[in-house]
């Protein structure tokens, strides 16, 4: 979750970069960029640099909590500025995909759906005002807030789902590594304290454990040898090789 938090504390960053860039560059080259859109790009800058080096990564809540307001809403409000602001020249519609797969991926469904509705209200309040300046356009302009808004509602509904089937296998897997490293701790205590030697080795001949009664039949003193290591290091070893090999070619006979 911190690595996720990061990774879209610092792309919310490099979008701010972005567009105080693009936008400081079309008022230099006089196309119409205004100062309120460069004011709009810079708070922006400020907002999502000030998260990200200050803010610490922490699970959202089920509903529009203060992290939302810090976040997405910052990113929704400055979108929406912008488009408005531009007065369709530019569409930023696709910015918004940004909030909607931060609430899709770090907070719950309801977080996400909540975010996207929103999202597409503002859209079809841009294209309502939009049409008050080009009536004729008015049917376009709706049927692309609608096709946006839809398009956003399934891509916050797919992600939430992926992101909560990964984030439970990741569970599974970490639970199981977790008992895997438990077994094999048993099993080294296990083994340590019998009074029979064993070796355990692989089909390339190294040893990769052996018990201290293993250690004493080979004469193995403790600085003989370091694990893991070959039983072809020894002359005196070549018959537990050769043991080793006739027995790894019987399935039924497990060498231990």
């Amino acid at each position: 979750f911190a690595r996720l938090w990061h990774g879209f504390m610092t792309a919310r960053v490099m979008i701010a970069l972005m567009l105080l860039v693009m936008q400081a560059s079309a008022y230099l080259m006089g196309q119409g960029a205004s100062f309120l859109v460069l004011d709009v790009c810079t708070l922006y800058l400020v907002a999502t640099l000030a998260v990200r080096m200050l803010g610490r990564p922490r699970q959202p809540g089920q509903t529009f909590d203060r992290q939302w307001v810090t976040t997405i809403a910052v990113d929704v409000i400055a979108f929406s500025a912008l488009q408005f602001f531009q007065g369709g020249s530019v569409n930023y519609t696709a910015l918004f995909a940004m909030p909607v797969l931060l609430a899709a991926v770090l907070g719950s469904l309801a977080l996400a759906l909540g975010t996207t509705s929103v999202v597409a209200l503002l859209l079809l309040a841009d294209a309502w005002w939009g049409s008050l300046q080009a009536p004729a356009e008015l049917a376009a302009r709706f049927l692309q807030a609608g096709l946006a808004g839809t398009g956003l509602f399934i891509v916050a509904f797919l992600t939430h789902q992926l992101a909560s089937r990964l984030s439970q296998e990741e569970e599974v897997a970490q639970r199981s590594a977790r008992e895997a490293r438990v077994q094999t701790r048993v099993n080294e205590l296990v083994i340590e304290n019998l009074t029979d030697g064993i070796l355990v080795i692989d089909r390339n001949h190294v040893v990769r454990a052996a018990n201290p009664a293993a250690r004493v039949l080979l004469d193995w003193t403790d600085g003989a040898a370091h694990l893991p290591f070959t039983l072809d290091s020894r002359p005196g070893w070549q018959p537990l090789t050769r043991l080793a090999d006739t027995r790894s070619q019987r399935p039924s006979v497990r060498l231990v």
